[in-house]
This record gives structure tokens, C-alpha cells and sequence, in this order.
């Protein structure tokens, strides 16, 4: 029988998944705003709240699993 981990642990790696997945797409809408031509604020905060989503797509998966 396969030991479950614990809930702290699930935790912890999903708080990394949450900082890495954030950081990358505000890095996505710097690098996006000159490539298109618009303005940095709305490339940003447009990667910001799909990074959201996903995350909230990761809590919830993870939240399946306990």
C-alpha cells in the first residue's frame, strides 16, 4: 500500500507551482508588449490574470487529489 503524503506537503509544492506560474507570465507580458506594439501595463495585467486562472485551475486540481 502506497503512503499518502501529507497535506502540508501538497501545500508547500503547490505554493512554488503558484510563484513560478505567476512570475513567468508577468516575464511572458514584458516580453510580449513591444513584440505586438502595445501598451506594457495591459500586456502585463492581461498575462496576470490568465497566470490567475491558471492557478486556480492548479488549486483546484489539487485540491481533487486529497
Amino acid at each position: 500500500m502506497k503512503k499518502q503524503p501529507k497535506n502540508w506537503l501538497i501545500y508547500t509544492g503547490l505554493a512554488f507551482q503558484i510563484g513560478i506560474v505567476m512570475y513567468l507570465m508577468i516575464q511572458f507580458g514584458h516580453w510580449i508588449a513591444p513584440k505586438w506594439g502595445i501598451n506594457p501595463k495591459i500586456a502585463v495585467l492581461t498575462s496576470c490574470l490568465v497566470g490567475l486562472a491558471l492557478v486556480l485551475v492548479l488549486i483546484q486540481k489539487q485540491s481533487k487529489n486529497l
